[in-house]
């Protein structure tokens, strides 16, 4: 778990040149993903998988340190409502770059 390794993963992808013909705002969404450049391919699943694991505490919550530490960097990250109004338990936390935004999403645990 790495902050660091997160801020260099995302600053990385803001940096590059991503290939996106339909300007989509998701860079999550399966049809980006799917079409885009190799390099933005592999810095969005390092980006997904060290989201998931500082932006988060281990009961799916926030984990607002890592978020507020992000922030310090540079780097605007939000904590968001549910990008699914059925599913109340569900933190959302987005990382906004100029070309799009990484909505990356926990279940919350115990609630």
């Amino acid at each position: 778990m790495s902050i660091d390794a997160l801020a260099r993963a995302v600053t990385a992808l803001d940096n590059h040149e991503i290939y996106n013909p339909d300007d989509e705002l998701n860079l999550l969404d399966s049809e980006f993903v799917s079409v885009t450049d190799e390099t933005t391919g592999g810095l969005l699943e390092q980006i997904e998988q060290l989201g998931g694991e500082v932006l988060f505490g281990p009961d799916g919550g926030p984990n607002r340190r890592a978020i507020t530490a992000l922030r310090k960097r540079g780097l605007d990250v939000s904590e968001v409502g549910s990008p699914y109004p059925d599913n109340p338990y569900e933190t959302c936390v987005v990382i906004k770059i100029d070309e799009g935004e990484i909505p990356l999403t926990s279940e919350q645990l115990g609630v």
